[in-house]
């Protein structure tokens, strides 16, 4: 029997499916420098520097820079998407779905600051419009979530209350991500949710639903 694949320099089928692709390594070096420089003063360079990289394969998977800052958006905004919904199992009570979809979201933007400060500060003031319309379609997927907290809010408020709520939650998330914090951003979840659900429901109703946010992160469930 021959022994071909077992060599001191062979990778495992299993390594290299699980390695990431040349494109994926331009999408996170892409997050990376705007996080660390900013977007406008980020390079295709700078990129390539950190992937070790030639500029040929940035070519092959991107017409420019934005481009590629774009891509690193779409996926965040998918991810985004996907743990929300997970996080809205049906056979949870409304309030977890919406605490366990808040949980998510803001795990997924801790484990990932450099795609979140690219999300929430550069694609809102540095970025060319498309990427403001990415942010705007992640901020149509939370307004989708708090929506159903007016489903069975004992009513009053206003629909345009609820984007104002969820410009609150995003000024706490924003000053985590501006002062290094990213890794703080679960802790906001009695704030987030006190402060997203206080136009809709009566003060003590919302107390109770800061203090399960509470019970949630303490134990873990």
């Amino acid at each position: 029997m021959g022994t071909r694949g077992t060599g001191p320099g062979h990778r495992p089928a299993t390594a290299c499916l699980l390695a990431p692709s040349a494109r994926e390594r331009l999408v996170a070096a892409m997050a990376a420098t705007c996080a660390e420089h900013g977007y406008r003063a980020a390079s295709v360079e700078d990129v390539l520097a950190r992937t070790g990289l030639p500029r040929q394969a940035f070519d092959e998977h991107f017409a420019d820079k934005a481009e590629c800052a774009i891509a690193a958006l779409d996926e965040l905004l998918s991810e985004t998407t996907q743990a929300v919904s997970r996080a809205q199992a049906p056979e949870f009570a409304d309030w977890r779905r919406l605490l366990l979809a808040t949980r998510a979201l803001l795990e997924l933007l801790a484990a990932q600051p450099s795609a979140a400060r690219l999300a929430l500060i550069e694609a809102r003031t540095a970025m060319p419009a498309e990427a403001y319309d990415r942010y705007a379609a992640g901020i149509r997927v939370l307004v989708a979530l708090l929506d159903r907290v007016r489903t069975y809010a004992d009513g009053g408020a206003p629909a345009s209350a609820t984007r104002g709520a969820i410009g609150g939650a995003e000024l706490l998330i924003r000053r985590e991500l501006l002062a290094g914090r990213e890794d703080r951003l679960p802790e906001l979840l009695p704030d987030i949710i006190y402060g997203t659900v206080v136009p809709f429901l009566p003060q003590q109703e919302a107390l109770r639903y800061a203090a399960l946010a509470r019970e949630l992160l303490s134990d873990g469930g």
